[in-house]
């Protein structure tokens, strides 16, 4: 996430199947955050789909449809670590909490998640 003068951007990845369309995790790409939430729309109703953002200390917010499909599966990933925390929400709540990222991320954005090894 970009805090220099001009809109706030954030780096993404993503797959969409139906659209055959991705950005690969390798090279995200910079977005503005306030067009993120329409990317997610788009993207998380599909099975297969995902979403990627990446924070400034490279931690990564990875969403996905659910197996309920009116629900989004969010995992905080740490690139040093072989776990990650997860919690599935409604797919509106979900929505709203990536409208509302910080420009860095924290535990506190998943509470209630539980940490998958």
């Amino acid at each position: 996430m970009s805090t220099t003068g001009g809109p706030r951007t954030c780096r993404v990845f993503y797959r969409d199947y139906r659209h055959a369309a991705s950005i690969p995790s390798t090279h995200p790409e910079s977005l503005a955050v306030d067009r993120l939430t329409a990317l997610a729309e788009r993207l998380l109703v599909e099975g297969d789909n995902f979403l990627g953002v990446v924070d400034r200390n490279d931690l990564i917010l990875h969403c996905y449809v659910a197996d309920r499909s009116d629900e989004v599966t969010i995992e905080l990933l740490y690139p040093e670590a072989s776990g990650c925390l997860r919690l599935t929400l409604p797919r509106e709540q979900a929505l709203a909490r990536l409208a509302e990222l910080p420009e860095v991320f924290a535990e506190s954005l998943l509470s209630g998640a539980q940490y998958i090894d």
